[in-house]
């Protein structure tokens, strides 16, 4: 496209709708004089007959009125998308694309999304429930949810709960079978379903505190899987003990589906974050998401149930 294509199309639409050069610039909010030199150039360019001019009155002539006709209609449909991209900057719409883990898409974030979409009808939710690392600007997303720790530095984190806790759960029927493990120690005679992450397919390695230091177990790889919510579900059917999130089995632990082990000899992780690139917060949806997590975090409203 032409860098000078545009030039002087402004005073050619302006002078064609108002009939005159005077009305023209008032519109344009120049004087008649630049309104007809524009006129000029645009004919000179063209090498056309645009109006015809007396001093009476300024008409279009037939090539000039051909010409207009395109171009008006052209014009406001410029003019409607600059409107309804001037209302998009100022008014939640869209689509919000968020990357979540399994771990914690039931309690950090879904009571969010579900005051979210009731406050803002016109924007819709894209969410991938993801254990990978993903890369938010290369595939598209706006916003993520991880832990602090695993978050990149050059990210804005919003903490959507105030603590991660981690614990160890079993069900009774593996309990009854096994034993219950009384020391760290003897968690090497147990079998254990594991968590392995998608990208680089590390296995999780369980993190306890004991006198004072920081002890790392590696447990024996009975079952390996790269789903949290999978691990539960065959925590519960007995097959071995998982390290989880205290409120990703919370219900469970309710209905004494599971129970916990090793209270106060985990550490306290850095909790659950919403992140996004700083370019990103601009956009309206996505400022409207961060407010609502924010205050739902304020509020205490459900999240973590």
């Amino acid at each position: 496209m032409e860098r000078d294509l545009f030039d002087g199309l402004a005073y050619f639409l302006a002078v064609g709708r108002r009939g005159g050069f005077t009305a023209a610039a008032e519109a344009l909010n120049t004087s008649p004089g630049a309104a007809s030199k524009a006129i000029q150039m645009l004919e000179a360019r063209y090498q056309a007959k645009l109006f015809q001019r007396t001093t009476r009155s300024v008409q279009l002539t037939e090539a000039g009125n051909a010409l207009f006709q395109r171009l008006d209609r052209a014009a406001l449909e410029i003019e409607d998308a600059i409107r309804d991209f001037t209302a998009s900057q100022s008014t939640p719409s869209g689509t919000l694309r968020l990357t979540v883990p399994h771990a914690v898409v039931g309690f950090a974030i879904e009571p969010v999304i579900a005051r979210f979409v009731a406050d803002y009808p016109n924007v819709a939710i894209d969410l991938s429930v993801n254990d990978a690392f993903v890369d938010l600007i290369a595939e598209g997303y706006d916003a993520g949810v991880r832990l602090g720790k695993a978050i990149d530095k050059d990210m804005i984190a919003v903490r959507l709960l105030p603590r991660a806790r981690w614990v160890v759960v079993a069900s009774q029927e593996y309990l009854s079978k096994a034993g219950r493990p009384a020391c760290i120690e003897d968690l090497q005679q147990h079998d254990a379903i594991l968590f392995r992450f998608p990208g680089s397919k590390t296995i999780y390695t369980w993190e306890f505190y004991q006198n004072g230091k920081t002890v790392r177990v590696r447990m024996p790889p009975k079952i390996v899987v790269d789903n949290h919510s999978a691990a539960v579900r065959l925590a519960k059917r007995g097959l071995g003990l998982v390290f989880a999130f205290d409120h990703e089995v919370a219900e469970e632990v309710e209905r004494g589906e599971l129970e916990i082990m090793f209270e106060g000899q985990i550490a306290t992780d850095d909790s659950i974050f919403l992140y996004f690139p700083a370019s990103m917060q601009s956009q309206p949806k996505l400022r409207a998401f961060i407010d609502t997590a924010k205050r739902m975090a304020r509020e205490g409203a459900g999240l973590g149930r």
